[in-house]
This record gives C-alpha cells, structure tokens and sequence, in this order.
C-alpha cells in the first residue's frame, strides 16, 4: 500500500500548492495526547469499515500514517527524521531564520508547512481514508464530509500507558508525554499560525474510561449520523 501512495503522490504533487477542487469524499482525522492508542485505533476502524457490507465496486478506506511524512521528505529531498523535527519546532524566530538562510541545505519551516499541507490535501482529495496526526485536522477542517476525532486521557493513564509499551519509569514517561505533547501542540501552532484550538475537533474520547472497541464504535455512529458510510 505505502508504494502504491506514493507513486500517487509523485504523479499528483508538484512544486505549487495543491489546487484542485474539494471533493465531497469521506475523511476521518485522529489526533491524540501522547500515551492513548491513536494508531490501533485507526486500524480497527478502518477493518470494521471495510468488513461493512458494501457494493462490490465500492473503494476501500485506507489508514494513512508514516506515509504522509515520507511523501514529504520526499518531495522536499530530507530524510523523514529531519521534517518530522521541522514540524516539531513550530515558528523559528526571524533571526534563526534569516541566519540559517544562507546555509545551501536550508529548508525553511514554511515550505515545509506547505508541503505538508499539499501532501494531506491530496491524499484527502482520493478520499476514503482515516489519517492519523500530522496536524491533519488543523489542515482538514471545515473540509466537507470530514468527522475530526481527538484522543485524551488524564496523565496519570497515560503515565502508565506509555510505562507498559515503552518499558520505562514513570519519571521518564512523564518526560515524554511533556515533551511530545509540546512538539505536537507546535505543529498546529505553525499549521494554524495560532494557538491550538480544541474545536477544530468534533469528537473527543476519553481512552481511560472508553475501551478501544467503543470507541470505534463510538465513530462509526457518528460517521453514520453525517451519511459518510
């Protein structure tokens, strides 16, 4: 699947913003606080969307993750680690940026925003697809046909959580949560230009009272209520 989606982005993107019509093709954006199972999740939503009964020529939903920071890297010529630390660092000041333009190698925050931005709009123009982080719901919202989904828990879940799956202390875990949740939180920053704002999601789960099976049920309702299935 990443081989296929990336040969479509080669054969769509170009060096200018995307700029073709918004179709009216179903999305789903999943966010979350660092510590709740964003990426299980996607994937059990996106089998039980297409374990649905369906016409047989209708197309399959995709769970859309690493693809879209490759397809990025790709097009900007930098190893995927570097844009990933681009996005993490929000808006650099004007003097870094000005100094740091003179080196040959230098990619500034904004072309990177913008190639973002263009490789999400068009992985959402094929539609059908459940894409997780990237900032994709700051970059999605008020598209229509879209349902934008936000994960949290208290921070004590998520201590734990992040001990179980990274075998580590709860000092470090913490570390963690504080750090990748302000990494995350600076990547909407630069994608909005503004401070995050809660409401550009329309649904919110608390992982700590909700099982991931309801919760996926939780949004298969809804997607159904907005006649996205």
């Amino acid at each position: 699947m990443e081989n296929l989606l990336l040969k479509y982005m080669a054969e769509h993107l170009s060096n200018d913003q995307v700029k073709a019509p918004v179709t009216k093709k179903p999305i789903v954006t999943i966010s979350r606080e660092y510590g709740c199972p964003s990426k299980l999740i996607a994937q059990m939503l996106t089998d039980a969307l297409n374990k649905r009964e369906r016409e047989p020529d209708h197309k399959k939903w995709k769970f859309i993750n690493k693809e879209v920071l490759e397809s990025a890297a790709k097009e900007l010529q930098l190893n995927p680690a570097d844009v990933k630390y681009l996005l993490s660092v929000g808006e650099k000041s004007l003097l870094e940026d000005f100094l740091v333009s003179f080196s040959s190698s230098y990619v500034s925050n904004l072309k990177v925003k913008h190639t973002l931005v263009k490789v999400v709009n068009t992985i959402a123009q094929a539609g059908h697809v459940v894409l997780v982080g990237r900032g994709s719901a700051a970059i999605l919202r008020g598209r229509p046909v879209s349902l934008h989904i936000r994960l949290q828990a208290p921070v004590e879940w998520r201590v734990k959580s992040v001990c179980e799956l990274r075998n580590v202390g709860p000092e470090e875990a913490m570390h963690m949560i504080e750090t990748t949740d302000k990494k995350r939180s600076a990547l909407y920053e630069l994608i909005l230009g503004k401070r995050m704002d809660p409401y550009i999601f329309d649904m919110a789960f608390n992982c700590a009272s909700l099982s991931k099976h309801q919760i996926v049920k939780g949004i298969l309702v809804v997607m159904e209520a907005m006649d996205m299935l």
